[in-house]
């Protein structure tokens, strides 16, 4: 259900779920359309007519994709199928998309906020807002699966790969009739999106399908069904193929019609904008020409832009040589005979099949017809445009030999020629998306919108967002990269020689060489790392945590010990543990002792600590002499063990 509920009354329209935007208010009129059912047909069917060409290059494409049955052009139209001779329909078109669709949909893709201190705001705003998208998304994926429908990233891969031209949707924030408020986006398919535009974006968008009576019923109430189809009850033409309806967004509304009735009034959607999105794919402008006039087909080209014409030269040369290789199964038989007019009772390839002549009378086969002999270098021809024109067969694994670090580069290369504009187009419909959400979000029309997920630091979240809470912040930053064929091997090594050149910071390195994408959280972690193993007394304590996170206690007092006898004999102290409650002590109790005093710390008594002075120090008397008092406590002549020249 992608257009919403039909409210059947203003009391009705503030509980619908399918309302979109901003609950109106009940005592508010209704808002006064910017245009009119009428003006809203006359302005899409306009720019149906005006991108003609461009839907037709779209249903042309999608015939490839969808592997039409080929037929030569030089055979009968008019025959039926089984008539018109061996035909060949290569699989390649479909196995080429579905590849670029694939790529786009198992890409890396990243959310960020990144946090610039200029503002005076918290980095906790920017986690807020990234946490804020990347829930809606998610909450969005949900709702779509509920619908039976595929993800919001599977749908854009396949209308930006097979139709091209200008992608679009639309993305609202929805209010349920408990209050709480949910994000509902939807890809629009390109062969059904009108548009226009003024000096600040998008003037209005529409998305027209056609509804069966069922859907109608659905979505906007049996009353709305009986008016749409009254006089059409008897028409199996419409019940079949449905009414053409007209779901037509404006910068303050949204109301869905047809030709004849109001199937939802205008109803504040609650953007400051119109609430849609819109990419063209592909760098290329919408020219002008006084010969050519179908200009506009050209915009937007779908990925079979340069194999159009291959696809149908390829077939025609595999289903000539198909119906040849057909014909020996099957072979011209001539009988000879005396008057010409004999003729074989049966089949004569058949299986113990005996035949009788007269004397004179002959029976052969013709020889078998035989393709060109350019026929070969002609089919290599075509074979190497068609992997120009697409991917490189290695995509696909057909390899007999390992590819070197230098082809896997070029592999990639021309890869990323046939991805790079479909990528590209991704990136900025998200931005859009995100940002749209965001702007409607902070019109403060919404309440707190509980979201969950995994946030940009791979931690799971789930928390209710308000506006405020976002307030001032940094811009959104979408980036995918999809997983295509490297030499990780040769970064690496790349990588280790320019790190003890010392030419790079170990930030660059990682960014501009090794090409991670989230090189800040990769040093952070490093670092960490590096934190934990740098002093034996870090590493005593990483791995009794360790060993008491696992409840391993004899372990973890082990490890406990020998890190507080190392700290004792660095500092004199005995560090309690105050800050690591799930630190086991030595005697088993919850908490270690009160710390003893360090002499290090600002505010203590100088000198050493206590347990180190000598008596005399601290005041007590000094302790009696315990070392050898020489020769006045030894008898005269007692022999000293030990002594140079005795024996002990």
């Amino acid at each position: 259900m992608q257009n919403g509920s039909a409210p059947m009354d203003m009391a009705a329209l503030t509980m619908m779920a399918g309302t979109t935007g901003a609950m109106p208010s009940m005592m508010a009129p209704p808002p006064t359309p910017t245009y009119s059912r009428s003006e809203i047909i006359e302005l899409t069917d306009t720019h149906e007519k005006d991108v003609q060409p461009l839907r037709d290059r779209m249903e042309l494409d999608y015939l490839l994709y969808r592997l039409a049955t080929h037929v030569n052009k030089d055979r009968n139209t008019d025959l039926p199928l089984e008539d018109k001779g061996a035909t060949y329909t290569s699989n390649t078109p479909k196995v080429f998309a579905n590849k670029i669709i694939s790529w786009q949909s198992l890409a890396e893709f990243m959310i960020r906020v990144r946090h610039v201190d200029v503002g005076g705001h918290d980095q906790k705003t920017d986690n807020l807002k990234e946490r804020f998208a990347i829930g809606l998304l998610r909450q969005a994926d949900e709702l779509l699966e509920r619908r039976n429908e595929p993800s919001l990233r599977n749908s854009l891969a396949y209308y930006i790969t097979l139709r091209g031209g200008y992608v679009g949707g639309r993305a609202v924030l929805v209010k349920r009739p408990d209050g709480s408020t949910y994000g509902d986006i939807a890809a629009w398919d390109p062969l059904n999106t009108h548009w226009g535009v003024d000096r600040d974006g998008l003037a209005w968008a529409c998305y027209k399908t056609r509804k069966t009576r069922s859907q109608i019923r659905t979505e906007y109430g049996p009353d709305v069904t009986v008016r749409v189809f009254k006089g059409r009850e008897s028409s199996t033409d419409a019940e079949a193929s449905g009414i053409w309806t007209y779901d037509f967004y404006d910068k303050s509304t949204n109301q869905v019609v047809t030709k004849d009735e109001t199937l939802k009034p205008p109803t504040p959607h609650g953007s400051p904008r119109v609430p849609c999105f819109m990419r063209l794919v592909g760098s290329a402008p919408l020219l002008q020409s006084e010969k050519t006039s179908n200009l506009i087909a050209d915009v937007g080209e779908s990925v079979f832009s340069e194999i159009r014409e291959l696809a149908d030269k390829h077939n025609d040369i595999m289903s000539i040589m198909l119906e040849i290789v057909a014909r020996a199964r099957d072979q011209t038989v001539i009988m000879e005979s005396a008057d010409g007019k004999k003729t074989l009772p049966g089949n004569p390839f058949a299986e113990g099949t005996q035949i009788g002549v007269r004397h004179g009378d002959k029976i052969y086969t013709l020889d078998l017809q035989r393709m060109a002999q350019e026929t070969g270098a002609y089919m290599q021809v075509i074979s190497g445009e068609y992997q120009r024109g697409t991917l490189p067969f290695s995509t696909y694994g057909e390899l007999s030999f390992q590819l070197s670090g230098f082809a896997i580069t070029q592999l990639r290369q021309a890869t990323e020629t046939v991805l790079s504009s479909r990528i590209t187009a991704l990136e900025s419909i998200y931005l859009q998306i995100v940002n749209l959400l965001y702007d409607q979000f902070m019109t403060e029309q919404f309440d707190g919108i509980s979201l969950s997920g995994i946030d940009s630091m791979r931690r799971y979240f789930k928390q209710t967002i308000t506006p405020q809470m976002l307030g001032e912040s940094c811009d959104y930053t979408i980036k995918i990269k999809s997983h295509l064929p490297q030499d990780d091997q040769g970064k690496w090594q790349t990588a280790d020689v320019v790190k003890r050149s010392g030419l790079l910071a170990d930030e660059d390195i990682l960014e501009y060489v090794v090409e991670i994408e989230d090189v800040q959280q990769a040093l952070d972690k490093y670092i960490a790392q590096q934190a934990k193993q740098g002093l034996p007394e870090a590493q005593l304590l990483t791995l009794g945590r360790a060993a008491s996170e696992r409840g391993d206690k004899v372990v973890a007092n082990m490890y406990l010990m020998e890190y507080m006898r190392l700290m004792e004999q660095k500092w004199g102290i005995r560090p309690a543990d105050e800050d690591d409650p799930k630190m086991p002590v030595p005697d088993g109790s919850d908490r270690a002792g009160p710390m003893k005093p360090d002499r290090t710390t600002p505010g203590a008594p100088p000198g050493p600590s206590p347990e180190v002075q000598p008596h005399a120090m601290t005041g007590a008397a000094p302790q009696p002499e315990t070392s050898n008092n020489g020769p006045s406590f030894v008898a005269p002549g007692t022999p000293r063990p030990g002594a140079q020249g005795q024996s002990a």
